[in-house]
């Protein structure tokens, strides 16, 4: 990717705006274009130039994260839309994936994730971190809310195996003790497959596995 991703940060706390913002203009192939507290102002900024990514806080005066993404959604649906937020509750995931958002990230997620989520987002639309629980990625993988694209890939038969105990919530070590081998093996079967799908993290991993009837 050449040319540098534009971002709008969209918080009501003016320290979280400028500490986010100080930490990714350290990253060369990202500009922000927007740095503001709500989701009106964010909305009239769009009538200057709109960005590829904004990173929405939820809860804010005047217009809210939910109104936000639903309208940019519906207006600007090119945009991509991650969710800054403490609040993790299956409901309301649901709700705002309904929305049509991209991703979540707790606010205290440390910034190399906040870019990596940047740049998921772009490539394959979506992405959730390993605090979303795997009932519910499962649920939104089975559903037609969401539809994630991935790399078009060939798991050997080891490594199916492994994305199998990994949907069933095993750790590193008790698949490792289930298949005989090491835990540092394990490991490099889980980079391989996340290297062979596309997938950035465990949820994505499940999320892969459902998409191609891998399990169920």
């Amino acid at each position: 990717m050449n040319k540098k991703l534009s971002i709008a940060i969209v918080d009501d706390h003016s320290l979280f705006r400028k500490g986010i913002r100080s930490l990714l203009d350290e990253y060369d192939k990202l500009e922000i274009i927007t740095e503001v507290s709500n989701g009106k102002l964010l909305l009239e900024s769009f009538k200057i130039k709109k960005p590829d990514v904004v990173l929405l806080d939820l809860e804010m005066p005047i217009m809210d994260g939910s109104e936000t993404a639903s309208i940019i959604k519906l207006k600007y649906p090119e945009v991509k839309v991650i969710i800054l937020t403490m609040h993790n509750e299956d409901g309301l995931i649901i709700n705002l994936l309904e929305r049509g958002v991209n991703g979540f990230l707790p606010k205290d997620t440390d910034i190399e994730i906040v870019v990596d989520a940047i740049y998921s987002v772009i490539e394959t639309d979506y992405y959730f971190n390993d605090h979303i629980s795997r009932t519910l990625v499962k649920k939104l993988a089975s559903s037609k809310k969401i539809n994630p694209s991935f790399k078009k890939s060939l798991l050997t038969e080891r490594e199916l195996e492994v994305v199998k105990f990994i949907c069933k919530e095993f750790t590193n070590k008790e698949i490792a003790e289930k298949l005989f081998l090491s835990p540092r093996t394990i490991d490099t079967y889980r980079e391989n497959i996340l290297e062979k799908t596309g997938a950035k993290n465990t949820a994505g991993i499940v999320m892969y596995a459902i998409k191609n009837k891998i399990v169920e």
